[in-house]
């Protein structure tokens, strides 16, 4: 079972719905897409092109209740960045909407949306040129996040490196508005690596060395 990645921002190409088709009809194995194109149009090609017996995995977090519930792209689940903190909410969302229980699923799309806001953080950062626009790129926000919670993940490897200060606070500030709003979310990391998540997301001491001082 071989499963395509189509990633263009990663790769700077992308296997085109064509290709795809393509690929299904001449080898059994090729039953499945990871789809993080972003591009509805490009998917809605892909279903009609491959057919209703292949299936089309969400790539990108935020989309993937859109790409689910659309009836011309019926995606079968995701491959998720989120799940490395909230598998339990991720896997439920996607659970409801193949079982046509989408208020519920809808709910927790919401709950979710901060945790899937960070898998890449913008900040602007002054430099003693000017001013820039920083970018935390996906997975590095998240073994951030996974550092400060006590869950075994290790550094990013190069070119990937650490964080910015301020890319730190805007991610811990929408991993708080789950924790404050929705906390039964994040609860199974209190539980299994019995940390204290009120410590770990509000005091700056476990912060050092995981971001850029300079």
């Amino acid at each position: 079972f071989f499963i395509p990645y189509v990633i263009p921002g990663r790769t700077g190409t992308q296997l085109l719905p064509q290709d795809l088709a393509i690929l299904h009809s001449k080898f059994q194995n090729v039953r499945a897409v990871k789809e993080a194109t972003g591009n509805l149009e490009n998917m809605k090609l892909t279903r009609k092109l491959c057919g209703e017996d292949f299936d089309i995995l969400s790539g990108d977090d935020d989309m993937t209740y859109t790409m689910m519930t659309s009836p011309d792209i019926k995606a079968s689940g995701v491959i998720s960045v989120t799940s490395n903190i909230a598998p339990k909410a991720v896997q439920e969302m996607t659970e409801k909407i193949l079982n046509g229980n989408i208020n519920e699923a809808s709910k927790l799309y919401e709950a979710l949306k901060p945790l899937f806001s960070i898998v890449t953080v913008k900040t602007n950062e002054n430099t003693p040129f000017g001013p820039i626009v920083c970018k935390a790129r996906n997975p590095l926000p998240y073994k951030t996040l996974m550092n400060i919670l006590v869950m075994p993940s290790g550094p990013c490897r190069q070119p990937l490196g650490k964080m910015t200060k301020n890319g730190i606070e805007k991610m811990l500030e929408e991993v708080r508005k789950v924790y404050e709003k929705n906390p039964e979310i994040l609860k199974p990391i209190e539980d299994f690596f019995d940390v204290d998540l009120s410590e770990r997301l509000y005091n700056k001491d476990f912060l050092r060395g995981l971001y850029y001082e300079d």
